[in-house]
């Protein structure tokens, strides 16, 4: 039995009894100082807060305490969640994630990997309209007859969004389709950021002009992705389906930049621009932009075009590409840090939303005498890399979940939209009540119940894994390729490689 299932069952038997009594001591909400839970954090973490003499009294004797011990057990750097909670950029958005996770414990206790009492991020796909036609789009976008929430109807969604669990959800992503091609976008991004502390877009560049962008940066979009799957216009082209979307898309991504705005190069790779890989970075470094690897998954389009998909090799060599450029970075970081006493190198540029990431990047640190990985996008900040397993890989519903266009609840954009699938719909349905108790947001969530197969006499699946909880396997990729079964392998990884081969056999 592996040691994070051990301490799942201790967890559950000894301590989670405990934390939530605790905690529930000081989630409460003070009609003079609002949020004790939040405020109490802030207390800790040396920010003047004004509490009334009954928060304050709670605030010292009860949470103070709480937060000492939980930082030293977890060996959280203070000074990490002091620079990023108080002084940095996007601290309300931490302090929301903070909540949540919090109120999450509170609820379901203490568990590997965690989950939060929401998720930290929404993909809200809220539109079909597109103007490409992309080999891969999950959502087949470009039919225009299907369904979609008016402008008050999509407030209505920002409104629920900003309340979830009484804290509030963190960072709402606009994608779709293409987010630009709805009319009322900028009206519903400014109305989502008076509301939500961290926005960004997920677009396919096209539509981002010199003015798009100036528009993006004063609604206060914060982060905004741009599609790019070549290094050249034959290869970008081809896959995106329409003649001259390459240069369009690059001089988006370059317009967001001029504007200051926090711009990566997102790119889904796939056999016919996997000899790519490291001029698509390269042009992401000259650019001065981010990086961003998506996994290739077989749903939407992309199901009619299986042979696409990377082989177990080819995925292991992009995240090993990617990581040791992200690993250099870090390794720039601590020596600089060690000359100077601090460090600007920006550590986190180059990422994957392929959950195997997390053991790539720790393997490569190992080889370098380090201790680091890049583990649901968070890690690759100094601080973090001791939660991982607390983080734990594959977010889908449980870090994050999906919206459609209509306004129906997914556990992840690249889960197919069915009545399996969708778990309700937000407008409908009680949105917190699903968090709670969906049956397949569970199974989702508990890595011990994931599937173990024999093939020759030898172990496979991410249930015999010794990462799954770094890591857990796509479950959107298990589902597509065992027919809804999101508790098989993700046969996309190195270690199931023999099921990789025998599974293709019958594909191909």
């Amino acid at each position: 039995m592996q040691i994070d299932t051990i301490e799942n069952n201790l967890f559950a038997v000894t301590l989670n009894p405990l934390l939530r009594e605790l905690i529930s001591r000081f989630d409460l909400e003070c009609p003079e100082d609002g949020s004790l839970l939040l405020n109490s954090l802030k207390d800790f973490l040396g920010e003047h807060v004004s509490l009334c003499p009954t928060c304050r009294s709670i605030s010292r004797n009860i949470a103070r305490p709480f937060y000492e011990i939980g930082s030293r057990l977890l060996k959280t750097d203070k000074d990490f969640m002091r620079t990023q909670f108080i002084n940095g950029e996007y601290g309300e958005a931490w302090f929301k994630g903070f909540g949540l996770m919090m109120k999450g414990v509170e609820k379901y206790g203490i568990r590997i990997p965690f989950v939060p009492a929401g998720p930290f991020e929404v993909v809200w796909n809220v539109t079909y309209k597109c103007n490409l036609k992309c080999k891969h789009c999950y959502e087949d976008a470009g039919n225009k007859k299907l369904p979609e929430l008016t402008t008050d109807e999509a407030k209505q969604v920002v409104d629920i969004l900003s309340k979830i669990a009484g804290v509030g959800l963190p960072a709402l992503s606009f994608s779709g389709g293409e987010p630009l091609a709805r009319r009322d976008f900028f009206e519903l991004a400014a109305y989502a950021k008076k509301r939500i502390p961290y926005i960004s877009i997920a677009s396919n560049g096209t539509l981002i002009t010199k003015d798009v962008a100036k528009k993006i940066k004063d609604v206060g979009v914060d982060y905004v992705e741009i599609s790019i799957d070549g290094a050249s216009s034959k290869v970008h082209d081809e896959f995106r389906g329409i003649p001259g979307a390459f240069e369009k898309a690059l001089q988006g991504v370059k317009n967001c930049a001029e504007e200051g705005i926090d711009t990566c190069i997102a790119t889904v790779l796939h056999r016919n621009n996997f000899a790519e890989t490291e001029k698509i970075i390269k042009l992401a470094k000259e650019l001065d932009v981010r990086f961003m690897h998506f996994n290739y998954i077989p749903t939407g389009r992309a199901k009619a075009h299986i042979e696409l998909d990377l082989t177990p090799e080819e995925r292991l060599n992009i995240l090993q590409t990617i990581g040791k450029e992200i690993i250099n970075l870090y390794l720039q970081a601590k020596e600089e840090e060690l000359k100077k006493g601090r460090s600007d190198i920006k550590v986190d540029r180059f990422f994957s939303t392929c959950p195997q990431y997390a053991c790539v990047t720790k393997e490569l640190s190992r080889q370098v005498g380090q201790k680091f990985m890049v583990e649901a996008h968070y890690a690759a900040k100094k601080g973090v890399e001791n939660v991982a397993n607390f983080l734990g890989g594959c977010g889908a519903g449980r870090l994050y979940c999906a919206l459609e266009p209509n306004g129906d609840i997914k556990p992840c954009v690249f889960f197919p939209t069915n009545e399996t699938t969708v778990l309700g719909n937000i407008l409908k349905d009680n949105y917190e009540e699903i968090w709670d108790k969906n049956p397949l947001l569970w199974q989702l969530r508990i890595r011990e119940t994931l599937e173990t197969y024999i093939m020759d006499g030898e172990e496979l699946g991410c249930g015999s894994c010794p990462d799954k909880y770094i890591c857990g396997g796509c479950r959107a990729r298990a589902y597509s390729y065992f027919k809804g079964n999101v508790k098989a392998p993700d046969i996309g990884c190195i270690r199931n490689k023999p099921l990789w081969e025998k599974i293709m056999k019958k594909h191909l």
